[in-house]
């Protein structure tokens, strides 16, 4: 018998919650697996000792695992049987560095259950860069005609840093609107769809050919800040740049001061600072920028639902003793 706990946070919006009915449902649906499997529910971070004495495995939020509440410093102790943590983030670096994760439990992230709504959501969003739709909303608030011409986005050149499962789903928006495709990423491999692909140490001369740039690189000491002032000041004139991935890997500062002078023609951010965003933020006022409240990637009516399939086929991989998914390395962060 493998004890599966899930311990929800009610800090995530109610379509995200880990509840009875969603395991019911998941069972009905992917319930095959080998052996047999008891699933717990909590809500209560101060109450679930008791529950990790006995689970073998952790579905949880990287919010619960910050919950002082949580025995990170003695893990090993408490949850004996622990062997792997799935969260239902895609972003890991609330719970980094590892240290505190004993060296025989697997992390598991949730990359990838996002992409197809990542797509729809980057394919409308190059589109509304590319017809200058934040400058033409910025006239409309202050009444203000002025017909602004723009040509297709056909042949334009999109520039995807991170070339993960989300700077993946980046990629297939540009094929889609048949852009040509450069890409940023850490091993500089080639990626089908993906006309040439820099390490990070060319970043710059990626960013002066780019009509468009969309940042999807996860968070890690190695990403933080890498979209610099004095990256942003190689950009491309009338370069366009959107922001799906870690809000700490841009600098925020330098961005508004490239939409004020014209560098930047338009800027998405869907990942910010602080969230929620403080009215008091410079970047609700910053002309050409729209502000979308970190939901580009999230569709409620799929993102639980693959986390389980995700969930389920790493627990028939444990029982069988094969690799698992999604495994988040410790050295490179994600």
């Amino acid at each position: 018998m493998i004890h599966v706990h899930l311990e929800n946070s009610t800090a995530k919006a109610e379509p995200f919650w880990l509840t009875t009915a969603l395991v019911d449902t998941a069972c009905a649906s992917y319930g095959n697996l080998p052996g047999e499997a008891r699933f717990t529910v909590g809500n209560d971070p101060a109450a679930i000792h008791a529950c990790l004495s006995t689970a073998d495995v952790l579905v949880t939020s990287a919010g619960v695992i910050a919950d002082p509440h949580f025995p990170r410093g003695d893990l090993a102790r408490i949850a004996p049987k622990l062997r792997f943590i799935h969260l239902i983030d895609a972003g890991v670096e609330d719970v980094m560095p590892l240290t505190w994760l004993p060296a025989h439990v697997q992390l598991i992230n949730n990359s990838g259950v996002h992409v197809e709504k990542a797509r729809e959501f980057l394919l409308m969003t190059l589109l509304a860069l590319n017809s200058r739709l934040p400058q033409i909303m910025n006239n409309q608030w202050h009444a203000r005609w002025d017909a602004i011409f723009t040509s297709a986005i056909k042949d334009k050149c999109l520039l995807v840093v991170g070339l993960g499962d989300l700077g993946k789903a980046a990629v297939a928006a540009g094929l889609t609107l048949n852009m040509r495709i450069l890409g940023v990423r850490r091993s500089a491999l080639a990626v089908p769809g993906v006309e040439r692909v820099y390490g990070p140490d060319r970043l710059k001369e990626a960013m002066a050919l780019a009509d468009f740039v969309v940042i999807c690189t996860p968070l890690t000491s190695q990403t933080r800040n890498m979209i610099s002032r004095s990256v942003l000041e190689t950009a491309k004139p009338g370069a366009a740049l959107v922001n799906i991935g870690r809000a700490d890997v841009l600098d925020h500062d330098a961005l508004v001061e490239c939409l004020e002078n014209g560098l930047l023609s338009g800027a998405l951010l869907d990942v910010l600072p602080q969230e929620p965003l403080p009215a008091s933020s410079a970047l609700w006022t910053c002309p050409n920028l729209m502000i979308n409240p970190h939901v580009g990637a999230d569709d409620p009516t799929t993102y639980m639902r693959e986390t389980m399939r995700l969930l389920f086929d790493n627990l028939r991989a444990h029982r069988r003793g094969e690799s698992l998914k999604n495994v988040v390395d410790r050295i490179r962060e994600y």
